[in-house]
């Protein structure tokens, strides 16, 4: 595709327009995809080379007409015909598939169907087989053409004069110009199947995605397995001054052993131990180690445990997409270091001669190479004494629709009013009885979720509500009084007064009894939803009781694990808000303790006592 960058003005326009209204016909064009067409034209956009105005209202208008036009087709061709002529492509599966989700709904499976890649030019088809009339047709393709056409010449717009520079810098050199566009195309082309092939893997081994969470009642010595490994690795690395992290053996380790959600959970938990122990800075990387977990839950389906080929694969998977994450978290916090001496000597050698984004990428991956490999290694290695194939029926098994704690608010009646009414006590929580009065509403959204009955409750009943409140609220102050206490009698000795007159030793406790306190502090939020869930069966007494919380807890752990992975990122997304405004903080903590609560009713009901 290199003589397309070649080309300018209104030729440009007319290649990539012609390209995409014969691929959206049904044609293939393995060599001139649709996406990279868009984002070479967006790089044309960023270059001056093309009307902006024009090349987008012609892309919009050659792939709505070329996907109408393949609708019509399809529809004269019939089914039978179809599969003959899709056989010898290999496009079966797809167009099953596709069928399918255009059968299940209108407009919004089509729009949906042709924003998922590999299903765009099938739906249409499909569309066309199946009887979708051309009206609910086209109300769902014209705005995934704008989303589809926008996403990509954006893409393409925005990344174009970085790259641009780059080159300009280069003496304008044409040949590297052509280098370069010839070398992108064949690793994007790579990149779409390896991709495509690693989802097919993923459906083959039992994946359902990312939103259908399956907890295997794992044995209850391996999620704390994970993370003492995690922990246990860390401090050595600390202690020692290794140049190494060794934090995420663990999160590798459950990922691999329970799937996705609970490896990512994992990563998080563990960050979260580490830094209310010995490491303050531990929990800004919590987004890396629960993407390690996730990638590790991945290669779960797809059998990579069993195979020790690979090992190195998952490895080196896990190496870039921690260096990927981890630098610019180093920037946000050290000013590019990783806190690694060996990583941040190279970012300083390097940072005079390279772009200090470069530096620190480098800096990053020479620690991370040795420590990722390292902790697949261990992890993988203790994973083949307890394999189980993901595939295989096991009793017990928890299958959790992630989607719908996000979207029965809408589904509610009156969800609007029941949820402004929320982000007013939100808003003047200040006044403890508008707190308790939303606490008491959550605990009465989570009983309805446990009865089968996902709705947001009206907010009548005020005074039973606000007593609900108030005993949660005194639960979780008495569960945390412990940790609260340690920690501060910790915090008393290691002040300098303090020591003076008790001696050094009084230092030495008061770190040991902090960091007790902080343990116990992080072990009543992974007892938070058994608790929520004693309180919804039985009440205050109900959930005090320790023998029926650890009956919650071995009932699955994992579905423990990941609730109280969840309720820090709920918390964490629902903070967000206070990036405008004091009101936008009280939206998006509103929802996200709804989503929360509808969670906690769901695990008070997977885990009710029989």
């Amino acid at each position: 595709m290199g003589f397309i960058d070649s080309l300018t003005g209104t030729t440009l326009i007319l290649v990539i327009c012609g390209l995409l209204f014969i691929e959206e016909l049904g044609v293939p064009l393995p060599f001139a995809p649709g996406d990279l067409v868009l984002v070479i034209g967006g790089v044309a956009i960023a270059s001056g080379r093309v009307n902006p105005i024009l090349i987008v209202t012609f892309a919009l208008v050659a792939c709505t007409v070329g996907a109408a036009l393949g609708r019509e087709i399809t529809a004269l061709l019939g089914w039978e015909r179809l599969m003959k002529l899709v056989r010898p492509l290999h496009a079966e599966k797809p167009l099953e598939r596709t069928a399918e989700l255009i059968r299940r709904g209108g407009w919004r499976t089509v729009f949906t169907a042709r924003l998922i890649p590999g299903l765009r030019i099938y739906t249409s088809q499909m569309a066309g087989i199946t009887g979708v009339p051309r009206s609910t047709f086209l109300a769902g393709l014209i705005p995934s053409v704008i989303v589809y056409v926008g996403i990509f010449l954006g893409l393409g717009a925005a990344f174009g004069r970085p790259v641009l520079a780059v080159i300009h810098q280069s003496q304008h050199n044409v040949t590297v110009i052509v280098l370069a566009v010839v070398l992108m195309v064949p690793a994007m082309l790579g990149l779409r199947v390896v991709i495509r092939r690693t989802l097919e893997g993923l459906a083959m081994g039992g994946w359902t995605g990312p939103f259908r969470l399956r907890l295997d009642p794992l044995h209850l010595t391996v999620l704390p397995l994970c993370l003492g490994i995690n922990v246990a690795g860390h401090a050595i690395a600390v202690a020692l001054k290794l140049p190494l992290f060794l934090d995420s053996a663990g999160t590798i380790l459950g990922g691999v052993m329970a799937g996705p959600w609970v490896g990512g959970s994992v990563g998080v938990l563990s960050n979260l131990l580490i830094s209310n122990t010995f490491d303050p800075i531990a929990a800004s990387y919590a987004i890396v180690s629960f993407a390690l977990g996730f990638t590790a839950g991945l290669s779960r389906y797809l059998g990579w445990q069993a195979r020790p080929s690979r090992w190195v694969l998952l490895g080196i998977v896990a190496v870039m997409l921690s260096a990927l994450l981890s630098t610019p978290i180093n920037f946000a916090v050290s000013g590019g270091q990783s806190g690694v001496g060996f990583g941040d000597s190279i970012y300083a050698s390097l940072t005079p001669r390279l772009p200090r984004a470069i530096a620190a990428f480098l800096g990053e991956i020479a620690v991370d190479f040795p420590d990722k490999l390292i902790s697949v290694g261990i992890a993988l290695v203790i994973a083949r004494a307890w394999y189980r194939d993901p595939a295989d029926g096991v009793a017990g098994v928890i299958d959790l629709d992630l989607k719908e704690p996000f979207t029965f608010v809408f589904r509610s009646p009156q969800w609007v009013r029941r949820t402004l009414a929320g982000i007013l006590c939100f808003a003047f929580v200040w006044l403890i009885v508008p707190g308790l009065l939303l606490l008491g509403y959550l605990v009465e959204l989570s009983r309805r979720v446990g009865e089968g009955n996902a709705q947001l409750p009206r907010w009548d009943r005020r005074w039973p509500k606000i007593k609900d409140g108030f005993a949660v609220a005194s639960l979780f102050a008495i569960w945390s009084l412990p940790g609260i206490v340690v920690a501060v009698i910790g915090g008393i000795l290691v002040d300098p007064t303090i020591e003076v007159g008790l001696g050094r030793v009084s230092g030495s406790v008061g770190d040991v009894l902090s960091a007790i306190g902080n343990i116990w502090l992080f072990l009543v939020l992974v007892i938070q939803v058994p608790v929520w869930a004693q309180y919804l069966q039985g009440g205050f007494r109900a959930a005090l009781s320790i023998p029926a919380i650890v009956a919650r807890l071995r009932f699955n752990l994992s579905l423990t694990v990941v609730v109280a992975a969840l309720t820090v990122i709920l918390l964490v997304i629902g903070a967000v808000g206070v990036i405008g405004i004091i009101i936008g903080a009280a939206v998006t903590l509103t929802y996200m303790s709804y989503v929360w609560a509808h969670l906690a009713g769901k695990y008070a009901r997977l885990t009710e006592p029989v």
